[in-house]
């Protein structure tokens, strides 16, 4: 798919009302053409920002080129520079085009899409680089359904931009405590970057996993303690995924894991300490 110049800023919520723009390197134009709208990544092994052009995993900073890089012609560039990013700040909105038109609803969540460097493709439990922020396109009429839309106004994740990369360098804000001392339904919300310190002999429930979840469970006490996530969702344990809701289960004070959002299957159990089995439905 060629890359047209396009330039999809919109609106930023920020208090001067303009786009947070950098200045990133990049190849000679002759080595590497960039149009004005290309979603880049940044390619640690060359040293420079590229267009995306595969979507197998989520290991982007990504960037926005806010002008063009010329491949030949009259502006003809021979030698890498420095050229305009928009850093994709959180608050900075764009109008992105769909690989496929839905209808559209707000917080949709959005993936990279495959050999085009400028259009999302919707990816409901995918980790999401880009989430819909606009309700512009909700019907007034009652009980009208949502129109089915070709473009998305979106704002991107800052788990994977340059922007987001950069604070956390910086600000490295840690991680929420939850403390659950009886059988439990974890929210939504609950599992975003949390640490749940788990006592007593406890079923704790996880939500449906959405994507981008991220949360650490410790056995505070040593009582037998399960896990159970939703009964259409499965938990990947060291290698195997596990039946639909069975749970993980623990017995050992200080034992940790970390569950991940893996897909809209389920959850990828990482950085294990201690043993965790399954439990079983």
């Amino acid at each position: 798919m060629t890359a047209v110049n396009k330039d999809p800023f919109v609106f930023s919520n920020r208090k001067d009302g303009k786009p947070l723009i950098f200045k990133g390197l990049v190849q000679a134009g002759a080595t590497q053409a960039i149009k004005r709208g290309e979603i880049c990544t940044w390619d640690e092994t060359t040293g420079y920002f590229i267009p995306v052009t595969a979507v197998a995993d989520c290991r982007y900073w990504l960037a926005m080129a806010a002008e063009e890089q010329k491949a030949s012609g009259r502006y003809d560039l021979t030698a890498a520079r420095y050229m305009d990013f928009y850093a994709l700040h959180p608050e900075d909105h764009f109008e992105m085009p769909l690989a496929a038109a839905r209808s559209l609803a707000l917080g949709d969540p959005f993936t990279l899409t495959a050999s085009d460097s400028q259009k999302l493709t919707y990816g409901a439990g995918a980790p999401a680089v880009a989430i819909a922020v606009s309700d512009g396109h909700y019907p007034q009429e009652e009980d009208a359904t949502i129109r089915s839309q070709s473009y998305a106004v979106v704002s991107f994740n800052p788990a994977y931009t340059w922007w987001g990369q950069r604070m956390s360098q910086i600000m490295s804000p840690g991680r929420k405590v939850i403390a659950v001392a009886a059988t439990a339904t974890l929210k939504q919300s609950d599992m975003y970057n949390s640490l749940i310190l788990i006592s007593g002999t406890t079923v704790v429930t996880l939500p449906a996993v959405m994507p981008g979840m991220d949360a650490l469970f410790i056995n505070a006490d040593g009582a037998d303690q399960s896990i159970d996530p939703n009964a259409a969702d499965k938990i990947r344990l060291l290698g195997a995924l596990l039946d639909d809701g069975d749970k993980l289960s623990n017995s050992t004070i200080g034992h940790t894991v970390q569950l991940l959002t893996e897909s809209a299957d389920g959850f990828c159990a990482i950085a294990l300490d201690g043993t965790w089995t399954d439990g079983g439905a």
